[in-house]
């Protein structure tokens, strides 16, 4: 395996443990929230959020690799789904 290859897949592995952490950690925040009305557990959970989204972003930029499609192509599925 390249160096290049290692760093990647690397990479991709420390993508997929930050994706599964901020998931625990965002549910967390959630419920103290809820059940405390707490505050900073509020403006925790935004911040978990947004952390959310960037690397599941990035986990869709390497579902495009494994694809072999375009850094630029989007992922399957994407235009006419509505997240709310």
């Amino acid at each position: 395996m390249t160096y290049e290859q290692e760093f990647l897949q690397e990479f991709e592995e420390w993508i997929n443990s930050q994706v599964l952490v901020n998931e625990g950690a965002l549910k967390a925040s959630q419920k103290v929230w809820q059940e405390d009305k707490d505050k900073s557990a509020k403006e925790a959970a935004i911040r978990y959020e947004s952390r959310l989204d960037a690397y599941k972003f990035l986990q869709g930029k390497f579902a495009n690799y494994h694809q072999q499609k375009s850094f630029h192509d989007l992922p399957d599925g994407l235009l006419g789904k509505r997240n709310y």
